[in-house]
């Protein structure tokens, strides 16, 4: 009898370079004339008959010209924290690094950043066992050497209180001065407060709308890559 189970779609790096390197081209090209980024990844996306899954792949690498010079030039260097003072967007930093550990794909996006895609749909179900990815981020703020370093997690996820607990336990061993706390408003917060001239603080995140309203960026995740030696994926 035929099998009638349809072949699994391959998710590996290559294939989905191959498969959206082209795409990626023509949205690029169109954006380039001035025409709108989400109705031209539709478009394109449409047109190359390319997944959901695909689509928001898309959306999370590819820029806006007018968004890229502006976000690559807030990007600290990774030794550019030493005695500052250092702002963390708690989740997009540990669920972005725990991808990392578990090898999903990293994607090198327009604006200088590097992002996942494996949190988009599931980021509260997904927030739980992520210690060894923190450890590996306190690792690097101890060897960074910032004045200081505050967490900010979102309250609305399950056991936010819990995990802000662990990580100002570990931060007191790991030498490393500063609080983990929990906010309802985390968003606003890393934008007024990254945003404030006088307070001068980094803030480490990959989220383009927070990007776009502090002044200093850090990009840990990144930072981690090039010390192990990963390259993610470009569309180029």
């Amino acid at each position: 009898m035929r099998d009638m189970h349809q072949n699994p779609i391959d998710f590996s790096g290559p294939y989905m370079r191959e498969k959206l390197l082209k795409p990626a081209r023509d949205i690029r090209s169109l954006l380039r004339w001035g025409y709108p980024k989400f109705a031209t990844i539709s478009f394109v996306a449409t047109h190359s008959r390319l997944s959901v899954e695909e689509r928001h792949i898309l959306t999370r690498v590819i820029m806006p010209p007018d968004r890229i010079v502006s976000r690559i030039n807030k990007k600290m260097t990774c030794t550019g924290i030493k005695d500052r003072d250092l702002l963390l967007d708690g989740y997009n930093v540990l669920l972005s690094v725990d991808s990392l550990l578990k090898k999903e794909l990293m994607w090198f996006c327009d604006d200088g950043y590097i992002r996942d895609t494996r949190f988009y749909f599931s980021k509260a179900k997904q927030a739980e066992g992520i210690e060894e990815s923190l450890d590996l981020v306190l690792i690097f703020l101890s060897e960074a050497h910032p004045k200081s370093a505050i967490f900010l997690l979102d309250a609305q996820i399950s056991r936010s209180g819990e995990l802000a607990g662990l990580i100002r336990r570990k931060m007191n061993e790991y030498g490393i001065s500063g609080e983990a706390r929990t906010s309802k408003t985390v968003d606003f917060e890393l934008k007024a407060e990254g945003g404030n001239h006088e307070k001068s603080l980094i803030v480490a995140t990959s989220d383009g709308i927070v990007i776009d309203s502090v002044l200093q960026v850090i990009d840990i995740p990144a930072c981690l890559m090039d010390k192990m030696g990963i390259e993610p994926i470009r569309l180029y």
